[in-house]
């Protein structure tokens, strides 16, 4: 595709639209053919000093040209071509002497004047041969553009330099960070690796190898993290204590966090942290912060700390506009533990966007962005609203879909909202696309195609994605509570064996998982063996865990509701229904459907059905003639003799009129009907 778009227009269109400008005068066709060396945007005055033109003459010339169609004003003193093609067939048709020579001109006016825009500099250097100036102005700007989160035209720049420079640290440096934040992994590697040969000074290859870690473990090369990590090792024991031995500490905690080695993370942050104490460094002390706390937050006794940790970091990181660092800890303060208000987490969600463009990161400002927006409507307990935002989220990232971990960023997420709804044909569709994308987790594919199964009733397929399933997570070093209830649930609805369950309920957890979650897995399997007291002890404890989400509590509450019509407690068995119904109005699928059953139990309409007529106007005309003479005192056996029916159902025509006139007692219906 480039070369198709490098090549030259046809003859024939090429003809067609040099015909705008054949009848121009020498002095407009001077300028349109300097316009058209400019480039795609023509400032007045670079224009005017280029061609010689005065302020006047210039001006009678354009509005000529914009009358024509040729040119438009597109801002401010700037002009550009109508169409790309017209400047195109202009510039293919001058000598290339002339388009040097006009080239040249442009950069020494934009030199002499201190140019702020290292692009056009480096545009003109190129078209004028000049290649220190063209080195010069890439440098510059690929700074420039890195500073202010232009991450693409960093790369651009820093990509023209090393055309001309291909060995050049600097520019390589530039181009691996700029496309890692572009989300380019195969171009952030190939320069990462060619800057950390190349750099000269110890501190600059600890800094390349700090940056290819994160793109190894993005790329998902578990194999490449191990060996950069050694190489970091190998590489502090030769340097002296001071910047360079510290950003190589980083880099090794940031190995092991992404290993999920926690321990270790944390006490090469203490030593970094240290070094960053003795010498004064405060962007390797902010740097370790963002690793010690991210480290914290993975478990639940020490999350709190490290919460308050990266809010410290995100507050100094943006005072020192570094906005790489402040958008990674707001990142995993919205990934984490949420915050008690939503409000205060969709505020944290929009400061890490604001951020993430400012420093230009790709991945973060979009794909991360619309992960939030789920998560922040998965907290309201909106399934709806989760699966829009990941939805519009996966359609503008489908562009950008490459290899890695970025390759699918929502599917997972996505397909798990959809089992919940219930929409199994778009988990078995992602479950697709996902086999087609190299390096996933191997516990990924397994665990969807399990859970999908459970929900399709499909016992044998469960069985054996169960077994691929469990064989993966053996190499897996950490454990998801939330994926542990969530695959418990399904296997109960799939009617799994118990020797299944007990096995799901020993691989799937460990000691770090949230307490609360380790509960209802307990708590459902208990019930599952006809444990119901011990189950609703579990239920009831975690209610209101702050953890769990709205619809995992209205699932608890449908538990305990459970276990206490198993005991003949409805009242209290009614009341967390209530509940349950309310945590689950925004939802869908088996969740609610099991509300649904419990509802049924107890004689209530289902969650999303439309208000019931209650009072005297919902009896059926039996009923009515029941009500009146429960109303004269009769009891079951009375009404059964007058009405020639069994006491049986009698006694259930009885709790059908209570319920309906929500009264308690038989006297109640006396005073009901007698007011109606």
């Amino acid at each position: 595709m480039d070369d198709l778009v490098e090549q030259p227009l046809p003859w024939s269109l090429a003809d067609v639209l040099r015909r705008q400008v054949d009848d121009l005068d020498p002095v407009s066709h001077r300028i349109v053919e300097a316009a058209a060396v400019l480039g795609h945007r023509i400032p007045f005055d670079l224009l005017a000093d280029v061609t010689g033109t005065g302020e006047d003459e210039l001006i009678t010339v354009l509005r000529d040209l914009v009358t024509r169609g040729v040119l438009v004003e597109s801002g401010e003193d700037e002009f550009a071509f109508r169409h790309a093609l017209v400047r195109e067939a202009i510039a293919d048709q001058m000598l290339g002497r002339q388009r040097r020579r006009l080239h040249e001109a442009a950069l020494d006016v934009l030199l002499a004047g201190g140019a702020s825009d290292p692009a056009m500099v480096a545009h003109h250097a190129r078209g004028a041969g000049r290649y220190d100036d063209l080195i010069a102005a890439a440098r510059r700007g690929t700074a420039l553009y890195l500073s202010i989160g232009s991450a693409y035209q960093a790369l651009q720049l820093a990509e023209m330099g090393l055309d001309e420079l291909p060995d050049d640290p600097g520019l390589l440096a530039g181009a691996a960070r700029a496309a890692w934040l572009a989300g380019l992994l195969d171009d952030a590697l190939r320069y990462g690796r060619r800057w950390r040969d190349l750099a000269g000074a110890a501190i600059d290859r600890s800094e390349a190898l700090y940056l290819l870690v994160r793109i190894a473990w993005e790329s998902r090369e578990p194999a490449e993290m191990r060996t950069l990590t050694h190489e970091i090792e190998t590489l502090i024991a030769e340097l002296p204590p001071g910047e360079g031995q510290a950003r190589a500490m980083n880099a090794i905690a940031q190995s092991a966090y992404l290993r999920d080695e926690l321990d270790a993370a944390l006490l090469w942050c203490e030593r970094a942290l240290a070094l960053a104490e003795e010498f004064d460094l405060p962007t390797i002390r902010l740097t370790a912060l963002l690793e010690k706390g991210s480290a914290l937050t993975e478990r639940p006794h020490t999350a709190a700390d490290g919460r308050k940790i990266l809010a410290t970091v995100v507050d100094e990181a943006e005072k020192a506009e570094q906005w790489v660092l402040a958008a990674s800890a707001l990142n995993m303060l919205v990934q984490g533990e949420p915050p008690s208000s939503p409000i205060e987490h969709a505020e944290t969600l929009e400061r890490m966007r604001v951020d993430a463009e400012r420093a230009g990161f790709e991945s973060m400002a979009v794909a991360t962005y619309f992960q939030g927006r789920a998560r922040l409507a998965v907290r309201a307990g909106d399934l709806g609203a989760a699966i829009a935002a990941l939805e519009e989220g996966r359609e503008q990232d489908s562009g950008l879909r490459r290899r890695g971990r970025w390759a699918d960023y929502h599917g997972v997420f996505l397909a798990g909202l959809y089992l919940e709804a219930g929409e199994l044909d778009g988990v078995e569709r992602i479950i697709a696309d996902l086999a087609a994308v190299p390096n996933n987790p191997p516990t990924v594919i397994p665990g969807l195609a399990f859970n999908l199964a459970c929900r399709r009733g499909d016992l044998p397929r469960a069985e054996a994605a169960l077994d691929e399933f469990i064989a993966a997570l053996a190499g897996q070093s950490w454990r998801s509570g939330e994926q542990a209830q969530d695959l418990v649930a399904a296997a109960l609805d799939a009617g799994l064996p118990a020797h299944r369950l007990d096995q799901m309920g020993r691989e799937l957890l460990d000691a770090d998982v949230w307490d609360a979650y380790r509960t209802l897995v307990d708590a459902q399997l208990a019930e599952v063996r006809g444990q119901h007291a011990d189950a609703l002890a579990g239920y009831e404890s975690i209610i209101e865990a702050h953890i769990l989400a709205p619809a995992t509590r209205g699932t608890v509450r449908v538990g305990a509701a459970r276990c206490l019509l198993a005991a003949d407690r409805r009242a209290e068995a009614t009341a967390h229904v209530a509940a349950a119904t309310s945590l689950l109005g925004q939802w869908r699928g088996w969740r609610v459907a099991q509300l649904d059953r419990v509802r049924t139990q107890l004689g209530l309409a289902p969650a999303d059905a439309p208000a019931a007529v209650t009072g005297p106007a919902a009896l059926t005309p039996r009923e009515r003639e029941v009500a009146v003479l429960i109303s004269d005192g009769l009891t079951n056996t009375e009404l059964a003799r007058r009405l020639y029916i069994s006491p049986k159902t009698a006694a259930v025509h009885v709790s059908n009129i209570l319920r309906k006139l929500g009264v308690s007692s038989r006297t109640e219906v006396g005073d009901v009907v007698g007011r109606s």
